[in-house]
């Protein structure tokens, strides 16, 4: 993931090293049949394809016609998610830093690890600075059993074997 404009600059350039290398291998291969150079032009396009996504999903961050994010936690994972409102909202590591009270380098360690060695209360600070508002919800019902003519004969005959509906954890 992209998470500043130096590093948005630098991608910018690979991408366009990457065309030209591709470009090049293209030429060679219509003129002979290399099969080392056909597996290394399949790895830049696969390259190619993932770049141009990370340098779409920044453009997007920034192009300031998002009217609200969200992110879905079985999807999505919540550092990424941290540092897109960030890029989205316009605010640079450095202003993020100044509204949290810590060094900008120390936004910059968090943004490298993804988050991962920010401490809980750390995190809370971050998401009250960029003004996030969190929905935690659990679906209770997910896991609910569902009776339905197939299973329903199949249980009977377990809850007859076993003696009753309960069944305590680790019995069978």
């Amino acid at each position: 993931m992209i998470k500043n404009k130096k590093q948005y600059t630098m991608m910018k350039k690979q991408l366009e090293e990457l065309l030209t290398n591709i470009w090049d291998i293209k030429e060679i291969l219509q003129k002979e049949n290399n099969i080392p150079l056909r597996l290394q032009l399949g790895t830049f396009e696969r390259g190619l394809v993932k770049l141009q996504k990370e340098l779409e999903e920044y453009e997007k961050l920034t192009s300031k016609s998002l009217s609200w994010l969200e992110f879905d936690s079985f999807k999505d994972d919540m550092n990424k998610a941290i540092i897109s409102f960030r890029i989205a909202s316009d605010i640079s590591q450095k202003k993020l830093a100044a509204e949290m009270f810590i060094q900008e380098q120390q936004i910059q360690r968090y943004e490298q690890s993804d988050y991962l060695s920010a401490s809980f209360e750390r995190i809370l600070q971050l998401l009250e600075a960029l003004e996030i508002r969190m929905i935690l919800r659990k679906d209770f019902k997910k896991d609910a059993f569902k009776a339905t003519p197939a299973n329903v004969w199949e249980l009977n005959d377990k809850i007859r074997k076993r003696g009753s509906i309960l069944q305590i954890a680790g019995e069978e």
